[in-house]
């Protein structure tokens, strides 16, 4: 038996990021791209920016897309309220790669994720999460005497500092670790990618451990397994972490 495609549509289409993920959906055989979206009130016809789909405006997505479809959006973070208004008119399982959300948006996505599937991750490559879970054991195992700080780096044009990987990642080595945030120290140079690198000393000991983007093709690695992961899956708020794991399982 043949597998039904996923039906996927992409949110914050026009960005660097959504014409990554539009070519991504295309070129995956289980995945059919129903639609391509951009901010409210705006469209795009077929031709303009995709050869045979329209870009429609979010206020359209409950009437132009599929119900029960998996919506990937890396976005901004004020479209987030639009979004999730229209996702529920679409029970849409939600895909989402966007930072910056305000804790008030934090709480509206938990109260998303009752009610529907969601996947959220600051970062969709492999290397992350597999940072996130040496982080984890670093906290728990290096004495309290190590001393840890982090160097993220990346391209001129990114605007948020630190960036969003890198907020979250400090965030995970206090929850282990306890006490204050680890200093984050941010550099935007040329053309980088991106780098994360964390160094951890005492008096006689370094470990420097780091990430290193080669492309922006990493940081969609992991995009279509969170959509395989998503599609059909019970309510809750997951990580990349469970994606991965979920795979690891079988």
């Amino acid at each position: 038996m043949i597998p039904v495609a996923i039906p996927v549509a992409i949110h914050g289409a026009e960005g660097r990021m959504g014409r990554l993920l539009t070519s991504l959906m295309e070129d995956a055989a289980d995945a059919d791209l129903v639609g391509l979206i951009t901010e409210p009130g705006r469209t795009l016809a077929a031709g303009e920016l995709h050869p045979s789909l329209p870009v429609i405006g979010q206020d359209q997505m409950a009437t132009e897309l599929p119900a029960g479809c998996v919506v990937v959006d890396f976005s901004l973070a004020p479209a987030l309220d639009g979004l999730l208004e229209q996702g529920r008119k679409l029970g849409a399982a939600l895909v989402i790669g966007t930072t910056g959300y305000t804790a008030e948006q934090l709480a509206a996505l938990d109260g998303y994720a009752a009610e529907f599937p969601v996947v959220k991750a600051a970062n969709y490559s492999i290397g992350i999460p597999t940072l996130q879970m040496l982080l984890q054991l670093l906290a728990r195992t290096l004495p309290g005497e190590f001393d840890a700080e982090q160097i993220e780096t990346h391209h001129v044009t990114k605007i948020d500092q630190p960036s969003g990987t890198a907020a979250h990642l400090a965030e995970v080595w206090q929850q282990h670790r306890g006490g204050e945030l680890a200093p984050t120290h941010s550099q935007r140079l040329g053309g980088v990618i991106g780098e994360h690198t964390w160094t951890f000393s005492d008096q006689e000991e370094t470990l420097v451990v780091t990430h290193r983007a080669h492309s922006r093709q990493a940081f969609m690695r992991g995009v279509l397994p969170a959509v395989r992961f998503a599609h059909g899956r019970a309510p809750g708020l997951y990580s990349l972490t469970d994606v991965l794991q979920g795979l690891a399982g079988g």
